[in-house]
């Protein structure tokens, strides 16, 4: 009677050892499918950040260039609008010294419209270095 326990325990071991050997075939494909699935799914999610990423950049960097649009746009009107400041000032000051020029030659005193006159000189000279000066700032 040993002899069939023998052959029951040898039964036994094959069967163990084939459902050990499948078992480990069975978690070596599921093992091999997990890291399938892992790099597929670190390649999707790659390439879906890399395409985030470029659609980023692309939209900072048209936001970039409107905004260096507009600052070259403000940058000119500031100019212009400083140019037309510099004109304006020029004018109202230069109105106003060949009105005090007028005054000196209309004076009988010789001496007070020689004075204006020299005054109205100096201011001339001032008047055309800050024009100039702001108008060479402004370009």
């Amino acid at each position: 009677m040993t002899a069939p326990s023998k052959t029951a325990n040898a039964k036994v071991a094959d069967a163990t050892a084939k459902a050990t050997e499948t078992a480990s075939k069975v978690a070596a494909d599921a093992t091999a499918a997990a890291q399938q699935s892992a790099e597929k799914l670190t390649a999707g999610a790659a390439a879906v950040a890399d395409k985030a990423a470029a659609d980023f950049t692309k939209v900072v960097d048209e936001a970039t260039e409107r905004f260096q649009e507009f600052n070259a746009k403000f940058v000119e009107a500031a100019k212009q609008g400083g140019n037309l400041g510099v004109d304006t000032y020029e004018k109202a000051v230069t109105s106003l010294l060949d009105l005090q020029e007028k005054a000196a030659e209309a004076t009988p005193i010789e001496w007070l419209a020689d004075f204006t006159k020299a005054q109205v000189s100096f201011a001339r000279e001032l008047t055309t270095t800050v024009t100039s000066t702001a108008r060479d700032l402004l370009k």
